[in-house]
């Protein structure tokens, strides 16, 4: 790009339907390689602030049900850490298209979302669900 400015106004290179693929095609690397470390580092990656993480995690479950019920938004309770972080991850990045998870990852760093996937790794959905009563409310 700084190549690029030199010959060209950026304002145009900024509209070149090339050069606009090269950005997400080089973004989607990005989010590939983070997605190919965090599985091949795996628990040496995971294990974030799981207090942080239930601190943080309000916010997420306005949507995503903390008892692990899918009612139209995924769970998100007991999945692997990699995966989420990976997730959270090309959220904020704009890797992934959801406006509202975008708006969402975007306010955290790399530690609030290892923290987050660590809490919401740890649970499991058993253990939610039979705390739960016949309506369906935590007590």
């Amino acid at each position: 790009m700084a190549v690029l400015g030199r010959y060209f106004d950026r304002s145009d290179c900024a509209r070149s339907p090339a050069l606009q693929m090269h950005v997400a095609l080089r973004a989607r690397l990005s989010a590939t390689a983070m997605l190919l470390v965090c599985v091949l580092a795996g628990p040496a990656l995971a294990g974030g602030d799981r207090e942080l993480g239930e601190y943080l995690s309000s916010e997420c479950v306005t949507c995503h049900q903390i008892s692990g019920r899918f009612d139209g938004i995924p769970s998100i309770v007991g999945r692997d850490e990699p995966e989420l972080i990976a997730a959270l991850t090309e959220y904020r990045d704009k890797v992934r298209d959801n406006p509202v998870m975008r708006a969402i990852a975007a306010k955290f760093n790399d530690e609030e979302i290892a923290a987050l996937a660590s809490y919401f790794g740890s649970i499991e959905k058993q253990q939610i669900e039979r705390t739960a009563d016949r309506s369906g409310d935590i007590r």
